[in-house]
């Protein structure tokens, strides 16, 4: 089913969208997007376009977005915050779209859209079709491409549909409540809209860039969320700073980065009867590829807290490097196949070709294994893997030895180079539990006894915060360069 068939359905008086005082029904917001639909379709997008959108985030870009998909075409969502040259590039990748945006903003917005609440939108509603189905490209997320220009993933209506409904994750329907705070240019960002409006719960539209406590505790509270999407950084921030911040949530899917298994006991140990997922999977398989309920015994698990099983629509193999199938318990890299993973890369066949290599097929770069129970144990990124003095380190692995030892709090090991390009030196940047202390030498050894020699770091950095990118995943090419 198509993403806006499937809003389109729960079109009564139950409410839909929460921003700020704005309360919308999903009356009125399904016809608000037909009334967008219709103004798209008079500017000449047609079915199959990809429509770039230059707007903040809140109600308006989401009746925004329903409209594009109304009218048959694809979104973009390109933060006005973003340098003008990151948004000029991605806009030169696309064939003269129609630009949705702001008027006056210094771009070159073909159609201007003034800030006016949805219920003025929606007072003119006309029939839009449903043009689109399950196959055609409902959203493009850009990613940080190894070349320095964004990289556009195709990501298909089905792909998000697939992992919601009946049969999908719990926490969403009638009832359900879940705060939006990703970026719009961010697959999770789909996952915590669309995840309740095709399914019949609320989305309630968070202002800041990131769900700090105290914030958290305001949105139970008043707007009774309770399914919640977290990166692995800002879950471990709040256990660390303010744990009982959770109390009331029914829900919680962490993940984006590697688990630490630290913070995951102290949050089992206070809130045993919360349901806690690691959620993994890259947006070129539609949010989520795997899900795993995390349990006290997880903790202890060799290697890490497990991946999980996969979504709904969703199946992981393993391979080898010479592409056969690997057997129970021997590593390789994951390729999840299926009805999340996308159509490709906007623009680049070569990129396609290699990473999809058929229909429904997508693989990762990321390294995992599947135990005898099929569930998949997470080990790296295949780009992560680097060689010092002849030995290849994980840095995921320094990782997750530093956030087994109780004084850190958060850290990031990243490979410094020398002039040629060389890895010179492994270096853990690292902050401190309140009130803890942990010298270089000290961590040094807590890791020596945790780690292989050649893999302990070299250099030791302690900051009083990690640098987070806009999606609140650690910038570890920030750290990279420091």
């Amino acid at each position: 089913m198509s993403v806006h068939a499937a809003v389109a359905r729960h079109a009564g008086d139950a409410t839909a969208l929460v921003h700020g005082d704005e309360r919308v029904s999903y009356r009125t917001l399904v016809a608000a997007g037909k009334a967008v639909a219709h103004r798209l379709s008079s500017e000449g997008v047609r079915p199959g376009d990809i429509v770039p959108l230059v707007l903040p985030r809140g109600a308006q870009l989401i009746a925004v977005q329903l409209g594009v998909l109304m009218a048959g075409a694809g979104y973009a969502v390109l933060d006005p915050r973003w340098p003008e040259s990151r948004i000029a590039s991605i806009l030169a990748q696309l064939d003269d779209p129609v630009v949705v945006g702001r008027p006056g903003v210094g771009l070159d917005i073909t159609c201007p859209l003034e800030p006016v609440p949805l219920a003025e939108l929606a007072s003119g509603a006309q029939a839009a079709p449903v043009l689109s189905g399950p196959e055609d490209i409902a959203m493009v997320f850009f990613t940080s491409g190894s070349t320095g220009v964004p990289k556009g993933v195709l990501v298909p209506h089905r792909a998000v549909t697939r992992m919601f409904g009946p049969d999908g994750l719990p926490g969403f329907g009638p009832g359900h409540v879940t705060p939006q705070v990703a970026p719009g240019a961010w697959d999770m960002y789909a996952f915590e809209l669309w995840g309740q409006l095709t399914t019949g719960g609320t989305s309630v539209v968070v202002e800041e860039s990131h769900l700090m406590p105290s914030r958290l505790r305001d949105l139970v509270a008043e707007e009774g969320v309770d399914t919640v999407w977290l990166t692995t950084s800002l879950f471990n921030l709040i256990v660390d700073e303010d744990l009982d911040a959770f109390k009331g949530v029914r829900e919680l899917y962490v993940g984006g980065e590697k688990q630490s298994p630290r913070h995951v006991g102290i949050f089992l140990d206070r809130f045993p009867e919360i349901p806690l997922w690691n959620g993994f999977g890259p947006a070129e398989n539609g949010m989520l590829t795997t899900v795993h309920r995390m349990r006290p015994s997880d903790v202890d698990v060799p290697g890490g807290i497990p991946a999980g099983v996969p979504v709904p629509g969703t199946e992981v193999v393993i391979l080898r490097d010479d592409g056969s199938p690997a057997p129970a318990g021997e590593p390789g890299e994951i390729v999840a196949l299926g009805s999340g993973v996308a159509l490709g890369y906007l623009g680049d066949e070569r990129l396609s070709r290699e990473r999809f290599p058929r229909p429904g097929a997508y693989r990762t770069g990321d390294v995992g294994l599947l135990d005898a129970a099929g569930i998949l144990h997470y080990r790296g990124r295949r780009d992560r893997q680097v060689k010092l003095n002849g030995n290849r380190i994980e840095l995921g692995d320094v990782e997750a030895a530093a956030a087994a030892v109780p004084r850190i709090r958060t850290c990031a090991a990243v490979a410094r180079t020398d002039a040629d390009g060389r890895v010179a030196q492994i270096a853990l940047v690292y902050t401190l539990a309140d009130g803890a202390r942990l010298s270089p030498q000290e961590a040094r050894k807590e890791l020596g006894a945790l780690l292989p020699a050649y893999a302990v770091p070299t250099r030791f950095e302690l900051v009083e915060e990690l640098p987070r990118r806009e999606n609140g995943k650690v910038d570890l090419s920030a750290l990279e360069s420091r």
